[in-house]
């Protein structure tokens, strides 16, 4: 079997002629090591064929293979590892959210409910507010005291797990992040000494508590 690889921006991967009822993305990141890549996201479309995923579809999923595959060809990976890609994992967080006014929201360019709008029928998209582009109306410092800007995690990362108070440190970082004109993730990475993952890990988990509204792809992180 020829399997075709083809690669994508933030570890993203497609995978096809697996013999599927269509094609598996795959999202690969480095382990600790920072060497090998293994995956940490995968989905499997079948919407386009129509044909249901069997048991025996996820039973042969040559995980081992695959993994196999990319890291031979890590390079490709690597180069655009931090360019932004799908965000699959938060956008999968809305599987239960009804967006009750697309209007407003499309208006507000809240990014979920502008990818729940896009399935809509014709005729209810077609009264929707253009999408265009709008001017920012406030600068990218508001709500952030001058004195926290200056504000970043301590070295050594959460001491006590990842408790309420930490991840509103967390919060607080990334927003001062920022506000410096830096990438969040990056920044809170080289300020605790600890992997980037790990930190997009801080980041979800903050999401999920509501200590941090959800995430927006385009912005910095």
């Amino acid at each position: 079997m020829i399997v075709r690889v083809r690669f994508g921006n933030a570890g993203w991967t497609r995978v096809d002629d697996l013999g599927l009822p269509g094609p598996l993305y795959v999202r690969v990141w480095p382990e600790d090591d920072g060497r090998r890549l293994r995956i940490i996201e995968l989905y499997l479309d079948g919407s386009r064929t129509g044909q249901p995923i069997a048991p025996a579809d996820l039973r042969q999923l040559p995980v081992t293979q695959i993994e196999a595959l990319i890291n031979a060809h890590a390079e490709h990976v690597h180069k655009r590892l931090d360019l932004v890609g799908p965000n699959l994992s938060t956008l999968a967080t809305y599987y239960d959210t009804t967006f009750m006014n697309y209007p407003v929201h499309v208006e507000q360019r809240n990014w979920a409910a502008l990818n729940f709008a896009d399935q809509l029928h014709d005729e209810e998209r077609d009264q929707l507010p253009p999408f265009k582009h709008v001017e920012a109306k406030a600068s990218r410092t508001r709500g952030i005291r001058d004195v926290d800007l200056d504000f970043r995690l301590d070295r050594g990362g959460p001491t006590g797990g990842l408790t309420d108070e930490f991840l509103q440190d967390v919060a607080h970082a990334y927003r001062a992040a920022v506000a410096r004109g830096e990438r969040p993730n990056v920044a809170m990475a080289e300020q605790t000494g600890y992997l980037r993952r790990s930190v997009e890990g801080w980041v979800y988990m903050a999401r999920q508590r509501g200590i941090m509204p959800p995430g927006s792809k385009g912005r910095a992180g």
